[in-house]
């Protein structure tokens, strides 16, 4: 019987730690793959080609002029973003396309996004053009008209006014031109910042072997603890992630988190973690991840090799967080 339970104390505290956090790949866009095609004209002249920002980070959003609350919210995050990006925004490529072109008029438009930074860019189709690229990106916008009724006291002189009920999403392109992250309009700014950050960092030359993103480990008093990372294939074949080490440990092992009702189970994985072409794998509370016994010592970094199928050992320092920290 103690045999049959020996996991349960590391599961426990794990699954303790990693409770109440964000899960990494919430608004990731998965598989990877090239962005919806954009070529629309800009309210200043000339085209806005999407296949034109390599080497940018784009963040893209729908709305119109008209919009009393949710589109001036929207632009004022992404002017904010802007700012604390500093420097590293340079490299950052905020467009503003509009879903009412019956009142949006290039130079209405112009000095819409042109009153939160002149460095964002406004796009304006046709009546016409709008359907297939709000179809491309998944996007909704119809309009909403008042119910009249209400109005026959006072009713209207001009054109009847309406709203557009429309997708509110910043939809991020990295600088290869991968459509990354469908983030919705109510995401904090901070989330947002770390995402683009996240992205701005990145090496522009396509990837020659898996990467890690968002390495980090926690430890209990036990001398147990996780390590909870994003594994990238950008490549065109598939690998698998066999095995991990760790100097700093007496041994790590690949376990995955299943339930079935109210029963936890922590299950090894010798076979290892599969990685698709051009996919991200999540490793993180309460699914996968490496499991680290023996721990001796506490210490801020753990350096940890993993080993892929294919590409090899990788080797990545990994930052400690102790019971309780707000690290995921």
């Amino acid at each position: 019987m103690r045999q049959r339970f020996r996991w349960l104390p590391p599961l426990c505290a794990l699954l303790l730690l990693g409770a109440g956090c964000r899960r990494s790949n919430e608004f990731a866009v998965l598989p990877l793959q090239a962005a919806p095609t954009l070529e629309v004209p800009q309210a200043s002249g000339g085209v806005f080609r999407l296949s034109e920002q390599r080497g940018k980070v784009v963040v893209l959003t729908f709305g119109y002029t008209s919009c009393p609350d949710v589109c001036p919210t929207t632009l004022t995050q992404l002017q904010r973003l802007q700012s604390a990006l500093g420097p590293a925004s340079r490299d950052l490529q905020v467009v503003f396309l509009s879903v009412d072109p019956d009142r949006d008029g290039a130079e209405q438009l112009q000095t819409y996004v042109r009153a939160f930074s002149t460095r964002f860019t406004g796009l304006r189709l046709e009546p016409e053009g709008i359907a297939p690229v709000l179809a491309a990106w998944n996007v909704t916008a119809a309009r909403h008209y008042p119910d009249t009724t209400r109005y026959r006291e006072h009713p209207f002189a001009k054109d009847l006014p309406y709203t557009i009920d429309h997708t509110g999403a910043f939809f991020v392109v990295d600088k290869r031109g991968q459509l990354r992250l469908r983030l919705p309009y109510s995401v904090g700014g901070e989330y947002l910042r770390d995402e683009v950050a996240r992205l701005l960092a990145e090496d522009e030359a396509p990837d020659s072997s898996p990467r890690v993103e968002r390495a980090r480990a926690l430890l209990t008093p036990s001398r147990v603890g996780a390590i909870y990372l994003t594994l990238v294939n950008g490549t065109a074949q598939e690998d698998r992630l066999v095995s991990a080490e760790s100097p700093s440990a007496g041994s790590v092992e690949l376990h995955e988190v299943t339930s079935e009702g109210e029963l936890m189970r922590m299950n090894p994985r010798p076979e290892g973690f599969r990685l698709p072409a051009r996919s991200r794998v999540e490793l993180e509370p309460g699914g996968k991840h490496l499991m680290l016994y023996a721990v001796p010592t506490r210490a801020s970094r753990l350096d940890v090799t993993l080993r892929f199928e294919k590409a090899g050992p990788v080797t990545v320092s990994v930052p400690v967080s102790e019971p309780g920290a707000d690290a995921l």
